[in-house]
Parts: C-alpha cells; structure tokens; sequence
C-alpha cells in the first residue's frame, strides 16, 4: 500500500518539472481523482484582482461521460468564469465560489438535498447529459499566504464497486496536502508565466523614461504597494549617490519624476562626510550591501533611520508601515540603482501588510530583469551620448578653423529642425511625410556633420575673407606699392622743379592729379578685394588696367603694380576664391559623402551620409558633387540644401560681406526656385509657415528681419 508521504513525494516529482500550466492543471486533477476515487472533477483558476476576480474553467474530467476537456489534447472550454463577486457582493451561491472566498472544503454527501447552494447549473448538466451528480468536495488551493490560486472540486467518489458514494471525510486531510502542493506548483507556474511576460515587456522597451516607469508599476502591482520610489545611482567626482528619479503613490496621488513634475528631494549619500558607508538609510544600505531589505514596520524598527519618512508622514498625513527595498544589480553585479516599496495592501480587505515572502521570487526576478534592461538603456544612452558629443565638437571644431563661419555648424540643424517640423505638421504636400524619434535623431545627427569634410581643407583657403587674402592680406603689399609710388611722384615733382622753377603751378598740379588718381586707385583694389555678390566686366577691366602701372622694387628694378595671381584674385567676380580655390572648397563635400560613408553607422542611422552629403545638390542636377536631381534626393537632403544656403545668406560672421536681410535672401532663394536649383514645394513651405520668421527670431538681429507679407516672394 502506497503511504501517504511516498504519494506527495511522487506528486512532487511529478509537478515540479512541470512546464506547462494545462498539462499541471490536468495532473492535479487526476491525482486527487485517483487519491479520493472521484468520477470527475473540474479544476478552476483564480484569474483579476480584487472584486474582479473570476474562476476560470480550466479542466474537466469525468470517466463515465468520457469527458475530458481543457487539456491540451482534450475539447476547448467554452463555460462562463464564475465571478467571485456580483454588484460589488460576495458571489456566496456558487459552491466553488464559497470555497475560494471563505477559503474552506466542502464535503457535501448529495447535492440534490443540499439547499445552501444554487446547483440549478448542475442540474442542467445532469439532465442535459443524462448523468446524476451525488457527491461534491470542494476546497480552494492557497498559498502559504493564504493567496488563492485555484478551486479543485471533484465529483461522485466511488467504491470498489463503482457505486457513487461520499467523500470519506478521512480523506480531506490528504486532499488538503496535495491542495497545498499543487498551489505551490500553480503559484511557480504563475511566477513563471509572469517573469516571460515581465521580461518581454521590460526588453522592449525603447524609451528610458516609460522603461524606469514600468518597471516601478510592475513592482507595485507584483507586490501590490500603495507606493514606490525607483532610484538612480549617479557617481560623479567620486561622489556616490541615489538620486530620486520616480516616485509614485496611490492613496496620495502622487506621481513625481519621469515625464511628470520633477522631485524636490536631495540625493542619498552613498558615504557620510567623514567616507564611512551610510547604512542609516534604507535605500543606501541595500545598494551598498546589494542585499533586499524588508521591513514590517517602519515605526518599530530600529534599524534604520526613518525620520525622513516620519516627517513626510506627518506632512501628507499618511502611515509608512511596511517597507521592501531592493538592488537592481546588472550583469556585472554592479548596483545600477534602488527599488524601494511602501505599504504592501492585501488585495483582499486593502489593509496594509508585511510584503509577502511568496512574492519574492517575481520581485527578486523583475529587480534583477529590470537591472539588465535599465542598463542596457543607459549603456545605449551613454553611447548616445558620447556620439553626440563627440559630433558636436567634431562641428565646433570646424567652426573653431574658420572664424569666417564660426557658428554655421550649429545653425544649419536649427534651421534644417525648423523646416523639417514645418514639413511634419503641413497637411497637404507633405501629408505623408514624418518623423519618428529615431528619423530625427538621424536628421539631426546628418546636419551637425554636414560640413566635416572641410576637416580637410586648407585653412589658407577656407579662411580667405578677401580676394588677395593667403596666410594673409596681400592687399598690404599692394599698399605698399603705392606708398612708393606715391613716393616716386613726389620725387619726380622735386626734380621737375629743379629743371624747371619756373613752372611750379603746373608741376603741382601734376603731382596733385597724379597722387589722387593713385588714391582713387587703391581705394577702388581696396574695395575690389572685398569681394562681393558680382563684379562687373568694367571693373576687372580696371583692374587689369591697374596693374599695367610700374614701380621701383627695393632694387630700383621695375616691376608691375599688379602680379598675374593678383589680377586673377581681384578680378573673381563672386566671392572671395578663385575657381581653383572654389573646387578645393567644393571637395569638402566629396571628403564628407567618404568620411561619413566609411563609419559603421547603426542602421537607424544608415540615411545619414545621403542626407548631409546632398546639400550642394540642385534639382536639374547641376550641384555637386554627384550632380543628383530631386528625384535622386531623399525629402530631408532637400531640407538641407534650402538650410545651408539661407544661413549662409543671413549669417552674421561672414567679414567679406554684410549680413543679408530677409528679403533680399527670399529674393535669392526665389531665383533658386526658379531656376530648379532648389526644391520648390520645400521652398513654398519655408515661405508660407514662415520657416524664415522662426528661424530670424532664434538666430539673426532684428534688424534683419524686415519682411511682414511675403506674398512678393511666392
């Protein structure tokens, strides 16, 4: 004869390693069938929280019908749960509901004589099935913590004869034991289900903010704490601490840090000031020791300090009683930051309670899954972090080698953001175009590194504010030569005098017209060597003009006003470069397009190269340096194209030119337009959200903002 104890060792074998919630819930059953000699028997699941809770039919067996159903081999279930509670009121009339509400077995010897329950439902299954149910026993399957997890009930037990008998009241105990087995093995089950969920759920989650917030409302509905506050552990300048990052309270409402409104609470120091651990603070010692702490009740543990906590008390008119802090440790067993709870409720009468030890499991697994996914979010963050700040100073840098620009790397992806949200809002071109948070991370990513091609190029050409500048001005030495040939006139007048005294009115008049002509001269190179939008043919003609005059090199050789390479730089007629100068300029976007295409971009920014190497492009295919038309061009390189000029026009440290105002940029822009260099819907939606009235109060002097109505630009 099989003893007792050998059969609940032999269950336990068996439930233990079961992985499957059906294939336990059918091996509880037929245990207790075969240990009470049972006809048939159904096995519910408690499913809700609070007054939604339901007994949700999971298996049903009956031999004599030959039912077998709910298994994963047998029929699908189609009954209604049985609520455990109606309008609000416990659902007393279900026997199965009586069990799991007051907790006890019930061992009713026929049914048909029983009118404390409603077995009208039975009675229609019997009559319906031509079957006679006689004997029910029915007892609820809690936890060590009296936590409901299921209701076993079995029906008609049966002797050696197969005649429908009683429940043999010496058999409840042994009911009982394998009631509270199988509630083990369920509750594992359950923990089970819910660390797969818990971790699906936590590992994709993209957004720290909503992640840390989950993880807090995972924790409080787990243990079902009225409260919660999630630290981060910062450490800077070797100074360890908790800062506050969420806190969250049900019975105060209170919901602080994240997206929400910030917390007005000091960090927890890791160390005292004299570097002994802080082991006052509960939060603290848990991330120092890396252990759980569990505290019943604040107010008579001595322990810790809780006067934090009695004076936030007393100041919300609220009772912190029990208390569970936990480590979130990642991979490396190093503290990330703390959970802490408050006031764990019973989800029964509401009353607060000790966290429960049966909780354990799922919290320890939700601090340590939320740990991993935490920090893989912030190793992400950090990542990010250094990325962008390693691109920011990529572009300072390029503003830093050109004083002339400084500030065009950082303007561009204002103006390219401003445009872009433009686009994002506008409900008729650009219906279908959008940006999620990873398409404007790579939008902004592409226009601070638009320009990093020009890494290489020579500074004695990307710093070349006037047309004669090379390391430096050259226009000195052109003054220079008209200071001697100032000279070489008065010298010439002195000695047109000694040959000739008499005529000294003329002599002066010649010597008057010929210095100011020189003046006029210089003033007009001076100028010249400005540059600026366009030189006219007449004045290159001057120009060449000019340098035909002579002077006296410090050897008394001469030699032209003018050199060949200096004619050729006064005589550009846009700008400051030469064309050999401008293609040096214009490589910067080949060097860019082969910088940017030789990184191992991640593929949410994979698009980066094509954007921020499209913005010399034209629509015709005329740009540089692929010749791309518009088609050829994704929406943002357009974007960037418009941003690059328009600041470029308006930009306010260009020495070489005055700082345009808006209407005559519009007005070059709208050549641009019209001539298919830029794209024109992108152009129209500058003009018509006023892109450029956005972008002028962020970024340009009042001054320069002169247009009201921008209908002459359309």
């Amino acid at each position: 004869m099989v003893t007792p104890e050998v059969r609940q060792k032999n269950l336990l074998d068996r439930v233990n390693p079961q992985q499957d919630m059906t294939r336990l819930c059918a091996l509880i059953l037929e245990e207790a069938r075969t240990l009470t000699g049972a006809d048939g028997g159904t096995l519910y699941l408690c499913q809700g929280e609070g007054r939604e809770q339901q007994l949700d039919f999971a298996i049903i067996r009956n031999s004599s019908l030959g039912i077998k159903m709910g298994d994963v081999s047998g029929r699908p279930l189609e009954y209604p749960a049985i609520p455990l509670y109606i309008d609000d009121q416990p659902n007393y009339q279900h026997m199965a509901s009586y069990a799991a509400l007051t907790g006890k077995l019930l061992n009713i010897a026929d049914v048909y004589q029983q009118k404390d329950f409603d077995f009208s439902g039975t009675q229609k299954f019997d009559q319906r099935l031509g079957y006679h149910t006689q004997s029910v026993l029915t007892l609820p399957l809690l936890t060590r913590s009296g936590e409901l997890v299921a209701v076993l009930q079995l029906l008609n037990a049966t002797n050696e004869h197969g005649e429908t008998i009683p429940f043999a009241p010496s058999l409840e105990p042994l009911v009982q034991t394998l009631a509270q087995l199988a509630a083990i093995a369920v509750q594992q089950q359950h923990i089970m289900q819910d660390q797969q969920a818990l971790l699906i759920t936590l590992s994709g989650e993209p957004n720290t903010t909503q992640l840390l917030l989950r993880i807090l409302q995972e924790a409080q509905n787990i243990t079902h704490a009225d409260g919660g506050t999630l630290y981060l552990l910062r450490d800077q300048n070797g100074s360890a601490r908790l800062d506050f990052t969420l806190m969250h309270n049900h019975s105060l409402g209170i919901a602080l840090g994240g997206d929400s409104a910030p917390i007005q609470a000091p960090p927890i120091e890791l160390y005292l000031a004299d570097g002994t651990p802080n082991h006052h603070h509960v939060a603290s010692y848990a991330a120092l020791t890396k252990e759980v702490v569990s505290i019943d009740n604040a107010y008579t543990n001595t322990e810790f300090d809780f006067s934090g906590t009695k004076a936030f008390d007393q100041l919300k008119n609220y009772r912190t009683i029990s208390l569970l802090a936990l480590p979130l440790l990642n991979h490396a067993h190093e503290v990330i930051g703390v959970l802490q709870l408050v006031n764990a409720k019973d989800p029964h009468t509401g009353e607060t309670v000790p966290f429960s030890a049966d909780t354990a499991p799922l919290i320890r697994a939700l601090a340590r899954y939320a740990a991993i996914a935490l920090n893989n979010q912030l190793l992400v963050e950090e990542h990010k972090n250094l990325l962008d700040a390693f691109i920011k100073a990529i572009a300072t840098a390029i503003d830093a080698k050109s004083p002339h620009t400084s500030g065009h790397c950082q303007r561009v992806p204002l103006l390219t953001e401003l445009i872009a949200q433009a686009a994002c809002e506008d409900q008729s071109t650009f219906a279908d175009f959008e940006l999620d948070a990873d398409g404007w991370y790579e939008l902004q990513v592409a226009a601070w590194l638009h320009d990093c091609g020009k890494l290489a190029t020579p500074n004695s050409v990307l710093d070349k504010s006037t047309k004669l500048h090379c390391l430096n001005d050259r226009i000195h030495h052109v003054e220079s030569r008209f200071a001697a040939l100032r000279q070489q006139v008065e010298a010439d007048y002195w000695q047109a005098m000694a040959q000739e005294p008499t005529a000294e009115k003329v002599h002066q008049q010649q010597r008057q017209a010929r210095l100011n002509q020189l003046a006029d001269d210089l003033s007009f190179l001076q100028t010249a060597n400005q540059g600026g939008e366009f030189m006219h043919q007449d004045h290159q003609a001057r120009v060449r003009s000019i340098a035909q005059q002579q002077w006296y090199d410090h050897q008394g050789k001469l030699q032209p006003l003018l050199s060949a390479d200096e004619v050729e730089n006064l005589c550009i007629e846009r700008g400051t470069l030469t064309q050999a100068e401008r293609d040096i300029i214009n490589d910067h976007m080949r060097v860019t397009i082969e910088m940017l295409e030789s990184l191992p971009f991640p593929r949410k920014l994979r698009r980066v190269p094509e954007y921020a190497g499209g913005h010399h492009e034209k629509m015709d295919g005329s740009g540089f340096p692929r010749g791309l038309t518009r088609e050829q061009m994704s929406i943002p390189a357009r974007m960037m194209a418009i941003a690059d000029i328009f600041e470029a026009l308006t930009a306010q440290d260009r020495p070489y030119k005055a700082p345009m105002k808006i209407s005559q940029a519009l007005s070059i822009l709208q050549r641009m337009r019209d001539n298919n260099h830029i794209d024109p819907d992108l152009y129209t939606l500058f003009l018509e959200q006023r892109v450029w009235e956005t972008y002028a109060h962020k970024a340009l002097a009042p001054e320069q903002l002169d247009v009201v109505d921008p209908a002459a630009y359309r």
